[in-house]
């Protein structure tokens, strides 16, 4: 079986799980540089999901490690 391209398997990963793309979007705006984040987006671009992230379903962006 060939490889896939790393961006394809990032891509189906976003597209199965938008708050896991969401949630990675959010910690690498707060703790990444500017070719992570052109990376993560081009992913997310990939995936069909919005440039500043999916949202779930009040509208608002998914939360993490809340508590």
């Amino acid at each position: 079986m060939p490889d896939r391209h790393h961006d394809e398997a990032m891509a189906e990963a976003f597209r199965a799980n938008p708050a896991y793309a969401a949630e990675l979007l959010a910690s690498v705006k707060a703790d990444g540089d500017a070719a992570e984040l052109a990376i993560v987006r081009r992913q997310m671009a990939k995936a069909g999901l919005p440039e500043e992230g999916p949202e779930n379903a009040t509208g608002s962006p998914p939360r993490a490690f809340e508590g």
